[in-house]
């Protein structure tokens, strides 16, 4: 599993972008799992499971990792490709139109313990504050940074 995927295509974009889709995802862990298995943590019946699982494998963002044979039923195993999922900048271009809009977004999953996500948060405001240090002028257009952070549960 990488730790970062670019989503490149419009068709990721609007595959995670789905609400359900979205949130399953965050139901993956760091071991593959099968759609009957994403059903019973959920609750939900397994032909909506696959039907969200075929549309995020379609598009990139899961894949089969292992299949096996189970009671004479073929099972697939699913993991994310990837740890943390980025929008590419021309996308969100095209997303966001050709008004010429000065705006951007980045997003980005992170795992790990309390210690590490304040390294993490410590990491990416020291370079905020370097890169305004470093680029920011007395005069021209204001812009604004935004970060936020919760835990996925």
């Amino acid at each position: 599993m990488k730790d970062v995927f670019i989503m490149t295509k419009y068709a990721q974009l609007k595959a995670v972008s789905d609400p359900f889709r979205g949130n399953l995802l965050t139901h993956f862990g760091t071991e593959p799992i099968t759609g009957q298995q994403l059903a019973e943590k959920l609750d939900l019946s397994r032909s909506k499971i696959h039907y969200h699982l075929n549309e995020l494998e379609k598009n990139g963002i899961i894949h089969i990792v292992k299949r096996e044979e189970k009671n004479g039923i073929l099972q697939k195993f699913y993991q994310p490709v990837a740890l943390s999922f980025l929008v590419d900048e021309q996308l969100l271009n095209f997303v966001e139109g050709s008004g010429g809009e000065k705006t951007g977004y980045k997003s980005a999953s992170f795992r790990g313990d309390d210690e590490a996500r304040q390294k993490f948060l410590t990491h990416v405001s020291d370079a905020i504050d370097e890169g305004r240090k470093r680029y920011a002028k007395d005069e021209g257009e204001t812009f604004t940074i935004s970060m936020s952070w919760t835990p996925k549960s």
